[in-house]
């Protein structure tokens, strides 16, 4: 729970409160890294808040059952099967939809196949899907995907967890209240590429600016791989609609992930990959000079793949998604697309929505 908590409420009501009031079957389609086993590669890390696989998140999130995963891979799914003592799998999705009857279905299959997944999940009538990110391929295959949620009144959520994680949710009251006066810009200092881990920096920044995205400039790291397809790492500058501003650098040290949140009269650093926060504000109105204060920590603090996942179960129940919806999903890929072609065109000015939706970022394999 990230809420800030009133004192008149003993603890236990106030973190029920923030909880799904129903229960709700959950299944997993793709039972590999990102829906079963990634938190292998992470013991031992420290700034990790364990789990980040979309199956163990089901299980610790609370109105959430898992009870089926489904796999074109046998040996994926057998281990998924044993991990996490789960008797319904599958090699069919829309089998296990007719037999399992699913509320809430994470996608973690590779970008390829994903608009193939969504858009038959929401044929077969899945209340709610939960896809990882990149969302996919092609702006078309984006589209094609909020659509048949949309036509199939389906929720359809991004799995940039980062948009559900405590500090980043206290951070984003903070400036709500207005505290630190209008948010002005956001920079992100990282190497990573754009369509992989920028999506989740993207899909933050969109919540942040409250605003679509409208043009953008950028600078690839690399000139070959700007004239390919595949996902590539580079520069840019993200202008959106209300003004709000965006710099993504990466020319940062390896396995950097830096975040600032700047505004009138202070900011906010997330430092070490999410694990440090800094809240830096004005020692008095118009003052040149900063100081740190403590940064609110969430005094209930969780996974956030855990509050993705519970937050979806909530998004079934308000009749919405606002933390993640598809819609961000799909412009973070439209902005990296924006920021290649920027490239391509020696650094030109882009102006977004992008006409040609055929435009790729990923090959075909």
């Amino acid at each position: 729970m990230t809420r800030e908590r009133d004192q008149s409420i003993p603890a236990h009501q106030a973190i029920a409160a923030t909880r799904p009031q129903g229960t709700y079957r959950g299944a997993v389609v793709g039972c590999g890294r990102m829906g079963s086993t990634i938190d292998d590669e992470m013991v031992g890390m420290p700034y990790y808040p364990w789990p980040w696989a979309h199956a163990p998140a089901m299980m610790a999130a609370h109105g959430v059952e898992l009870v089926a995963g489904a796999d074109v891979d046998p040996a994926q799914l057998d281990d998924f099967g044993r991990r996490w003592g789960i008797k319904a799998l599958y090699t069919d999705l829309r089998e296990m939809v007719a037999h399992e009857q699913p509320d809430i279905v994470s996608v973690t299959t590779r970008p390829n196949e994903r608009a193939e997944v969504v858009i038959a999940l929401a044929e077969a009538g899945v209340r709610a899907i939960f896809a990882t990110k990149p969302l996919c391929r092609t702006l078309a295959e984006a589209d094609a995907m909020i659509a048949a949620c949309r036509q199939h009144n389906t929720i359809f959520t991004v799995a940039c967890h980062l948009n559900w994680y405590g500090p980043y949710t206290n951070a984003r009251a903070l400036i709500a209240r207005g505290e630190l006066g209008p948010l002005r810009s956001l920079v992100c200092h990282s190497p990573h590429s754009l369509s992989n881990l920028q999506s989740h920096t993207l899909a933050l920044f969109r919540m942040f600016a409250g605003a679509p995205a409208r043009w953008v400039f950028g600078h690839m790291d690399d000139e070959a791989a700007a004239a390919e397809q595949d996902d590539l790492s580079g520069s840019g500058y993200i202008v959106y609609e209300n003004g709000v501003r965006t710099i993504l650098n990466t020319h940062a040290s390896e396995r950097e992930w830096m975040l600032e949140f700047i505004c009138d009269r202070g900011r906010i650093v997330s430092r070490n990959q999410h694990a440090w926060f800094e809240l830096w504000t004005q020692d008095a109105p118009g003052s040149p000079d900063y100081s740190q204060r403590q940064f609110p920590y969430a005094w209930h603090p969780r996974s956030s793949m855990v509050d993705a996942i519970e937050g979806v179960a909530l998004s079934i129940e308000a009749g919405e998604e606002t933390i993640c919806p598809g819609e961000f999903g799909r412009e973070a890929l439209e902005i990296a697309i924006a920021l290649r072609e920027s490239h391509r065109g020696g650094g030109i000015r882009i102006d977004l929505p992008l006409p040609d939706r055929s435009l790729r970022l990923g090959t075909r394999r």
